[in-house]
């Protein structure tokens, strides 16, 4: 099957399936274990097990104690982040959007300052979180690419610059009906 035998009825399915497969490669909880270990060299099983010793060291060193810094880490919490696959395709027909843009609202890639306050108030009332959870979301630094990461490209990758709201309900593959319902808000 080639791209020019994909009618446009189906174009828009394959691309929502494609970046809900992108999507879910990115999640930790698909990390792929080996089903037989028996095969791992000892001097493997120990390499790894050093490696997942200094792992867990550096991530009890970042977490951030009880006392301090619980205030902040709940503020900037991700909303999105406890939704699954059925969840997040649920919340997007709720929002009257597609996964296209829900990426772009969940990974930060609209600029905070352009979306309406009407916006902000109905996501948040679809989400049943608090308007405040959502708009510190929204406005918190969109993440990093992590240093010291390994890349096939000849230049290090660099996160995408933010689009306006405007930018991003245009550019996201939604229906003119779906763009004026968001723009609308």
């Amino acid at each position: 099957m080639s791209l020019s035998d994909v009618t446009p009825e189906h174009a828009l399915a394959l691309t929502d399936f494609a970046v809900e497969l992108a999507v879910d490669s990115l999640r930790p909880e698909a990390a792929v274990v080996p089903a037989d270990t028996s095969r791992v060299s000892p001097a493997v099983s120990r390499a790894m097990s050093k490696f997942q010793n200094a792992l867990h060291g550096l991530q009890d060193r970042k977490a951030p104690s009880p006392a301090r810094g619980t205030a902040q880490a709940a503020a900037v919490e991700n909303p999105f982040a406890g939704y699954d696959r059925a969840g997040f395709r649920r919340l997007a027909q709720e929002l009257n959007a597609n996964s296209l843009f829900m990426c772009k609202l969940r990974d930060r890639e609209i600029i905070p300052t352009t979306m309406t306050d009407g916006f902000r108030q109905f996501v948040a009332a679809k989400m049943a979180v608090p308007l405040e959870a959502v708009t510190a979301h929204f406005s918190a630094p969109a993440p990093m690419i992590p240093h010291g990461q390994f890349h096939k490209s000849d230049q290090k990758p660099e996160a995408g610059r933010q689009q306006t709201f405007k930018e991003a309900v245009e550019n996201s593959n939604l229906t003119d009906e779906q763009q004026q319902y968001l723009l609308s808000l």
